[in-house]
């Protein structure tokens, strides 16, 4: 396995044991209907859970996002703030590995590789202070965002890009949403990437949770069915 590799999966393997050895508690999970352009497309489920123990405190979030035959499973493991320590996603189509990411943080510097059946690629970054990994379709990384609140600008690490941006977090208001039986009061807040001016929009529940997102870009719709 090459260094680099090596080395983010040890910083997960580091960080799982942790977890079952310390206290955990649940910050969110459960699971998001997908659709695109109104027609159901898959699901994604997931769980974000803190532990805290001996060490500092850990964030980890993980999931499953099926979309037909597509299988991607994201773990990653973040600092209290949400600062990435060590990412991994694998995707799989009809049961084949088509695509494995792995990355790890040391101090502020972040290094990746990805494989694909036709070869693998690495790249190194400087991470800002506050940055947060967040993976273009995978939903629920946007809480990660969500959370810093009106007004915050949020260095992104992108891994399925291998980019850096610039998250601007816009207030829409409160609304009223209906989910699945339910009518939530919630909080409508704007993700605008800084310089392509792309959006996403998310929906909190009063807890904080996030509920509803949307990606125009991907034509992706994101609606929790498991409250």
């Amino acid at each position: 396995m090459p260094p680099k590799l090596l080395l983010a999966a040890l910083a997960l393997a580091t960080a799982l044991p942790a977890v079952a050895n310390a206290q955990v508690t649940s910050l969110d999970e459960g699971s998001f209907s997908l659709s695109r352009d109104g027609e159901l497309t898959g699901h994604e489920n997931f769980s974000i859970r803190s532990t805290s123990g001996a060490r500092d405190r850990v964030i980890i979030a993980r999931a499953t996002v099926l979309t037909g035959t597509r299988r991607v499973d994201p773990i990653l493991s973040a600092d209290s703030g949400g600062f990435p320590v060590a990412y991994q996603s694998q995707v799989k189509v009809d049961g084949h590995e088509v695509q494995r990411y792995s990355g790890s943080t040391t101090g502020t510097h972040y290094a990746s590789r990805a494989q694909i059946p036709d070869g693998e690629s690495a790249r190194e970054f400087r991470l800002l202070p506050g940055t947060v990994a967040v993976d273009d379709e995978i939903v629920h990384h946007l809480w990660f965002i969500a959370r810093r609140g009106v007004g915050a600008v949020v260095p992104v690490l992108v891994p399925n890009r291998n980019v850096l941006e610039q998250v601007r977090v816009e207030g829409v208001g409160l609304e009223r949403l209906r989910v699945d039986t339910r009518d939530l009061e919630v909080t409508h807040l704007r993700l605008v990437t800084l310089g392509t001016n792309v959006t996403r929009d998310v929906w909190l529940d009063t807890d904080g949770r996030l509920v509803k997102a949307k990606i125009p870009a991907l034509r992706l719709d994101a609606v929790r069915d498991d409250r």
